[in-house]
Parts: structure tokens; sequence; C-alpha cells
């Protein structure tokens, strides 16, 4: 999927959602996410397909020092 189009459709969802409390959004986004493309950002759309994929993060794990125990101490 298109990174602009994700985020056309995330910017038509959430104006819809915030001006029309009541109706559901999701047919709305379908038949006008294209009038929302001009201002969509396609680093939103990427970020958006991310989270939706369930990638997982890189994950940065830190090395810890093992604890001195109290008969080491004392």
């Amino acid at each position: 999927m298109e990174a602009r189009k994700v985020a056309a459709q995330f910017a038509a969802y959430t104006w819809f959602e915030k001006t029309h409390k009541a109706k559901p959004a999701a047919q709305f986004v379908q038949e006008n996410w294209q009038r929302f493309l001009p201002i969509a950002h396609e680093g939103l759309g990427r970020l958006l397909i991310k989270i939706g994929a369930g990638e997982k993060r890189k994950s940065t794990t830190r090395r810890r020092r093992p604890r001195a125990s109290l008969a080491e101490v004392g």
C-alpha cells in the first residue's frame, strides 16, 4: 500500500471522527480519501503501515553489570 494513500486515509478518518461523532467513518474514508491526498505526509503513511504490520523494532538491550552480593561487600 502506498504511504501517501495511507496518510490520506488516516487524515480523512481523523477529520471525520472529529466532525461527525455519531456516524461510522470507514465508509467515508473509502469514498473520500483522495480529497485528503494533497495534505497527506508520506512519512506518516510509512509509520502507519509499520504499526499496522506489527513490525518489531530493533532491540537495544543494555548489558547489566552484575550486582555485588552482600557477602562480597561486607
